[in-house]
């Protein structure tokens, strides 16, 4: 029983590495479905000069937040090297005095909900069954 319980707690107890790899792998598909989400929004123009400043669309970013301790959480948001593309995308997506908003950020969460599950849940499946293989 002491066996079985080990092995099983070896399972559901995940490293911080481990949970790591989990949750990055989930970022990374949320990512992709947002810069996804604002090109059909409309908020992306192919053919603009680039220069020093990235498409909205091309600046999203995984990674741990700044000042924060590792603890195998991934966050995705914007880079924030060459402009606060968080704020532009605020505007856009809630609007201003004199912009309607589009809410394409906020449906684009929504509709990646699932996909982004089903990816970490995946992932889990995959790392207990390397575990439980060892």
């Amino acid at each position: 029983m002491d066996s079985w319980l080990d092995q099983v707690g070896g399972l559901v107890n995940l490293t911080v590495e481990e949970r790591e790899e989990v949750t990055s792998k989930g970022a990374e598909t949320l990512k992709k479905e947002l810069s996804v989400a604002t090109k059909q929004a409309g908020h992306y123009n192919p053919h603009r000069k680039e220069g020093k400043l990235k498409h909205l669309a091309d600046s999203y970013v995984t990674g741990n937040l700044d000042g924060t301790k590792e603890d195998g959480n991934t966050a995705v948001g914007f880079e924030t090297k060459d402009a606060n593309h968080a704020r532009i995308a605020r505007f856009l997506n809630d609007g201003t005095i004199k912009m309607k908003g589009d809410s394409f950020y906020d449906k684009a969460i929504i509709a990646s909900k699932e996909k982004t599950y089903a990816t970490i849940h995946d992932t889990l499946t995959a790392l207990q069954q390397r575990k439980a293989n060892k």
